[in-house]
């Protein structure tokens, strides 16, 4: 319950879910779907609105989508050839439908980029595009949203700067505030607000070591957060990639227990962003993150989840990094909230 949902009689890469989905086909991910009387998450990523696949079919196997499986043909040209291929294997591969079969679809509205929206200075209109978001998770059966991203403009060089907000914490707070609000008048809907914290750039983006003085910390790339949480409570929380003085965000106690939950009064789940094998860089001096120490740290959902993540909590369960009461805990967050949205 603590994995993102995978295929428990597959190993490696093949048990990764990620983009095929099982539920709504384009989704990023899901909660398992292999627990009785456990209600499924469906999450779908995008910045700017929904990302699902435009056309999908249904066959014998489940969902599959039409075409490149909601890679965007942008991306193509620039993926390197053994991540493009594992893309594919993950997302669905380039699958077509017999003939005969029925090919749905999911048209999803773009919204303008986060920075585009803080530019009207406008909680209320930023409210309006989350409505609109909101509208279509309901209509395409997604229980969160991954979005909306208000880390820091912290340099112009940052890959993602465009999906961000500003380089004001206030800003970025009141904005996603308002694209939650907006989100989560819809019964069964929440965003995943991220990525949580001190991510400001794209190089090494998986293993770089943010060194930041308590004082920014708290000034500056958690502030945003805090007025985020407080002004709107969103369903989720994802952590970040990066590192923070040496320790990964995702198994960081201090930042998700201490001051999310108990200075920030956050009431929802804290989930890791995606953590695949292939994603791994031999030449950094840190590793990924690892499900035991995520789980230790109070994080409730390793995500998008595969076999190899659920042999490392039962092993460090096992080894004593992580107590059985803490993952009952954490699983016990990742329950309330899926009932919560699941059975609304």
């Amino acid at each position: 319950m603590n994995i993102g949902g995978h295929d428990p009689n597959k190993g490696g890469l093949v048990s990764i879910i990620g983009s095929a989905g099982s539920q709504v086909c384009g989704a990023a991910g899901e909660t398992t779907t292999h627990v009785k009387d456990f209600p499924s998450l469906v999450m779908a990523d995008g910045p700017a609105g929904l990302r699902l696949a435009r056309e999908y079919y249904r066959d014998e196997k489940g969902l599959h989508a039409v075409g490149q499986a909601g890679i965007p043909e942008s991306f193509m040209d620039y993926m390197p050839k053994p991540m493009l291929f594992f893309s594919k294997l993950i997302m669905g591969g380039n699958k077509g439908p017999k003939a005969g079969t029925e090919v749905k679809t999911q048209y999803c509205t773009a919204i303008p980029i986060g920075t585009a929206i803080a530019q009207s200075f406008n909680t209320d209109l930023a409210e309006k595009y989350g409505d609109i978001v909101g509208y279509e998770m309901e209509m395409f059966g997604v229980h969160l949203w991954l979005a909306p991203a208000l880390n820091i403009h912290r340099s112009i060089r940052c890959g993602r700067n465009f999906e961000y907000y500003s380089e004001d914490p206030l800003v970025s707070g009141l904005m996603a505030a308002g694209i939650t609000n907006g989100v989560q008048k819809h019964p069964g809907c929440g965003t995943t607000i991220k990525h949580y914290a001190a991510n400001n750039k794209e190089l090494n983006r998986y293993a770089n070591n943010s060194h930041v003085s308590e004082r920014a910390m708290r000034e500056i790339y958690t502030k945003g957060f805090g007025i985020c949480v407080k002004k709107s409570q969103p369903h989720a929380v994802m952590t970040s990639y990066n590192l923070l003085n040496g320790v990964h965000t995702a198994e960081n106690r201090g930042l998700i227990e201490d001051i999310l939950r108990c200075e920030y009064g956050y009431e929802g789940i804290v989930m890791t962003d995606w953590v695949v094998p292939m994603t791994a860089d031999k030449r950094s001096a840190n590793r990924n993150s690892l499900a035991r120490f995520v789980a230790a740290a109070g994080g409730d959902l390793f995500m998008p989840g595969g076999k190899s993540d659920y042999e490392d909590l039962k092993k460090g369960i096992q080894e004593g990094d992580v107590s059985e009461e803490q993952v009952r805990i954490n699983a016990t967050r990742v329950l309330k909230m899926a009932r919560k949205l699941v059975e609304k």
